[in-house]
């Protein structure tokens, strides 16, 4: 299964980080772009095996940086 992952943050160099290491692991990264205040970014990953291990790993990175908001959808 995809798993496509949006995250949302006030602080552009957060996201930066962030993205950098997911493209390091193997995801497809978007540009980020501005929208008011807040900046996003969405982050692919073509094979998933369990929904449960992709979210706890996405979640750490999530908490340890301080991100807004993030999503995930499965496809």
């Amino acid at each position: 299964m995809k798993a496509q992952h949006t995250f949302r943050s006030e602080e552009r160099e957060k996201l930066e980080i962030v993205a950098s290491l997911l493209q390091q692991a193997g995801y497809q990264i978007t540009s980020i772009s501005s929208s008011n205040e807040n900046m996003t970014f969405k982050a692919t990953r073509d094979t998933v095996l369990s929904k449960r291990d992709e979210e706890e790993r996405i979640n750490q990175l999530v908490h340890h940086f301080g991100i807004l908001s993030w999503s995930v959808t499965y496809r």
